[in-house]
């Protein structure tokens, strides 16, 4: 899907949604380095960040948050930075202090925002402190793994305990296309803290389907309960 340009895959206008937070299952990073290149292209000054714990990538454009020289020389080279606190321990950065952070959409064009963690995998339901998403947030963009169903959910889910919890079903039990309906839809799902923001979900790993048409049933269905829901394939 190289040839797909997901800012108008997933209807994002940059004039509107300056303030992105991306959260759910695994592919948020993937997701959000697809827009800020797009973005980049396009013209768009991007900052990425993260208000939870994100993958560190070295070879990537980063200021340590704060450094504003570092921040605007990144921006003003490659077009977009990556900023947070370096956590060399666990190869991952985390979020900066609040104050930092609500300043950096006042440095770019586009601020796109990691704000949930899954471990890479499919599926998950948030908990009581999650997602981390910025009152000043714009848009949400939900992301769930259509490699998730005919698996278990203790094999695709994040907290495995609480995603059987939520769908009234046992951890061994499989994943089904009401499942993942369940899980977009719900407040206390992916949805969760999204408020009256504008929300997009995208169901990532196209691949994994021996039939696309069910990820195209899914959007429909989605779409008559007035959802915005998309899908590809991302790493």
């Amino acid at each position: 899907m190289k040839n797909i340009r997901f800012t108008e895959l997933l209807n994002i206008e940059p004039q509107k949604h300056k303030k992105i937070a991306v959260v759910g299952g695994g592919g948020k990073t993937s997701l959000i380095f697809r827009l800020t290149e797009e973005l980049k292209e396009s013209g768009k000054k991007v900052i990425v960040t993260t208000t939870t714990h994100m993958a560190s990538e070295p070879d990537r454009p980063y200021a340590e948050a704060g450094d504003w020289e570092k921040l605007k020389f990144n921006i003003d080279n490659f077009g977009y930075t990556v900023t947070a606190v370096v956590e060399a321990q666990k190869g991952k950065i985390a979020a900066p202090r609040q104050k930092i952070l609500d300043q950096l959409h006042e440095n770019c064009d586009v601020l796109l925002i990691e704000a949930d963690g899954a471990k890479r995998l499919p599926l998950k339901v948030p908990e009581t402190w999650e997602p981390v998403i910025p009152d000043w947030t714009d848009l949400v963009i939900g992301v769930m793994g259509l490699d998730s169903l005919g698996r278990s959910i203790q094999e695709t889910a994040h907290r495995p305990w609480n995603v059987a919890a939520f769908l009234g079903k046992r951890e061994e039990d499989f994943v089904e296309t009401d499942d993942l309906m369940k899980i977009a839809v719900s407040e206390a799902g992916l949805r969760k803290n999204v408020n009256k923001r504008d929300y997009r979900v995208y169901f990532n790993k196209l691949d994994a389907l021996k039939n696309p048409q069910t990820a195209e049933e899914l959007c429909r269905e989605l779409k008559i309960q007035g959802i915005y829901a998309v899908f590809g394939q991302l790493k």
